[in-house]
């Protein structure tokens, strides 16, 4: 396999109004921008480190903490019915595409739920990656469908030519983690067009895209052009991630207008909330947040590398708010000992099992990070 070579918790200042939510400080010009902690509180068993959700260490966009409690304070009482719909709008329009390629979702999880419903069966399966983000697979015994697992080439990427050949063996869609989670990697858009071009008649490819954001470099592309070229391909996109609303749940689905009508018939309704929803509106009018929480990903990200090298250690080069450490022995006894010292990673993947993967926090957790993983490394010798 090829590969790179190679405690505190976040702070958080409270205030009820807006419902326990991280308030920004006021920088220049007025934009109001989160700020990385620069010193982090003990560890305990309620308060962790939490390295293991991919979660943004950076708290929720400034722009949605008014909206928030506006919305709080507002009609909580009424059913969401106009304020997803002025969502919708606003998704199109950023975008480029028309209202019915739209469908919203409470979170990107519920989204991956439907299109599993709406494209797999007992007799059409999905073909994912392994390892890769386990909701499809989880999903699929629910509906009697089966799920084809590929590994991950030596590169850590999806397989395409493999893929595409489990998927002319009776499958009914495509489960594309781009970049991948666990691994971080991302396939280049040049091999992604000949891919999607190739989809068998009757597949529809589903492109999880919840870390495109943090994504800084040209060679990736997102799956949103061939939506636009009327290809059966149907994208999700995530607000936990990069604009801190892990706990607010607001997801969508950008698809060619059959397929999101389809999956539409699955959806239960009345989601998103009108709290995630009023805070995802805000979001999207100002930029400033997202380049800041990019920037700062970059360089713990930079420095991450530098530190895993230090230590003699491998990583797969990523494209996200995590990285995978390749840990030269088993990887269970680690992150068991991790969380004794209130260190939270990620969960084991039984096909990577010498693998571990790391969020990325702010500069200071990752410092913190990187003591206690050197401590337990060197009680855990290979």
């Amino acid at each position: 396999m090829k590969r790179a070579s190679g405690v505190t918790r976040r702070s958080f200042i409270a205030n009820a109004a807006s419902v326990g939510l991280v308030l920004p400080s006021i920088l220049d010009k007025g934009l109001a921008v989160s700020a990385p902690a620069t010193a982090v509180s003990p560890l305990s068993e309620t308060e962790p480190l939490r390295l293991h959700r991919n979660e943004s260490s950076y708290g929720l966009h400034p722009g949605a903490v008014d909206a928030v409690r506006a919305a709080a304070t507002g009609k909580p009482n009424r059913y969401p019915i106009e304020e997803p719909n002025a969502l919708v709008e606003a998704l199109a329009k950023k975008h480029g595409v028309d209202k019915e390629n739209i469908l919203l979702g409470n979170g990107s999880l519920e989204l991956l739920r439907l299109a599993t419903q709406a494209f797999c069966s007992p007799r059409r399966a999905a073909v994912v990656a392994e390892p890769t983000y386990e909701a499809v697979v989880s999903y699929c015994p629910l509906i009697h469908a089966r799920s084809i697992k590929v590994p991950l080439n030596a590169e850590h990427k999806h397989d395409l030519p493999k893929m595409l050949h489990a998927a002319s063996t009776g499958a009914g869609m495509i489960f594309f983690c781009n970049p991948s989670n666990p691994a971080g990697s991302f396939v280049e858009k040049e091999q992604v067009e000949r891919f999607v071009h190739k989809i068998p008649r009757g597949v529809t490819l589903l492109a999880d895209e919840a870390y495109y954001d943090y994504v800084d470099t040209d060679r990736y592309e997102s799956c949103l052009r061939y939506v636009k070229e009327g290809l059966p391909v149907v994208v999700s996109h995530t607000f936990s991630k990069v604009y801190g609303m892990a706990g607010l749940r607001v997801g969508y689905a950008i698809g060619r207008k059959d397929l999101i009508k389809k999956m539409t018939g699955y959806r239960l309704g009345n989601s998103p909330n009108q709290i995630a929803t009023a805070a995802a509106l805000a979001v999207l009018k100002d930029d400033t947040f997202v380049a800041h929480v990019r920037k700062q990903n970059v360089e713990v990200r930079d420095y991450m590398y530098k530190e895993i090298q230090a230590m003699g250690r491998t990583y797969i080069p990523t494209a996200a708010n995590f990285v995978m450490i390749e840990l030269g022995r088993p990887a269970k006894p680690i992150v068991e000992a991790l969380k004794e010292r209130h260190v939270l990673v990620s969960r084991l993947f039984p096909s990577v099992p010498t693998d571990m993967r790391v969020g990325l926090g702010t500069m200071a957790e990752m410092k913190l990070f990187v003591n206690i993983f050197r401590e337990v490394m060197d009680a855990h010798p290979a």
